[in-house]
């Protein structure tokens, strides 16, 4: 047998290596991106969390409120129309503000009847904005009756 007139050859071409390295930059970017975007989701999610825990907070304080005192925080927080929060006039909306971990929260809550006419709907929506300025918004509502009837 003959030897063949092409060599065998060992190793890597430096074409080769540059090329796998191109690839690993290219995961590796793709994994960096993927991490932020997991921070930023994480983030959003523990302000949700807040929020929601806000409302329920205010909700509780109806709980242990007369029945006869029960009423909604000033207009201009929320629109009844649509019964969502009017961004626009937080931070002079009545209702409160609570910081927490250097975000300010605004609640702001209306008070309906139902009926019958010993029911009351309470919703409490919990505003905030994130690092770009866009609001988020988390709402609750319950009902209370008054069980001194």
């Amino acid at each position: 047998m003959g030897r063949s007139k092409i060599r065998k050859q060992d190793g890597f071409s430096l074409i080769e290596a540059m090329v796998a390295l191109t690839i690993l930059a290219i995961g590796l970017l793709a994994l960096a991106l993927l991490q932020t975007t997991a921070i930023k989701g994480n983030a959003l999610a523990a302000k949700s969390t807040v929020a929601t825990q806000l409302s329920q907070d205010r909700l509780e304080q109806f709980r242990h409120t007369a029945w006869g005192t029960i009423a909604s925080s000033s207009a201009g927080g929320y629109s009844t129309g649509t019964m969502t929060p009017v961004y626009t006039a937080f931070p002079g909306a009545a209702g409160d503000t609570v910081n927490v971990r250097g975000t300010n929260f605004f609640r702001v809550w209306l008070v309906t009847p139902a009926l019958p006419a010993t029911l009351r709907t309470i919703t409490v929506w919990t505003c905030w904005q994130d690092e770009r300025q866009i609001w988020h918004s988390v709402m609750l509502q319950t009902q209370r009756a008054d069980i001194g009837v």
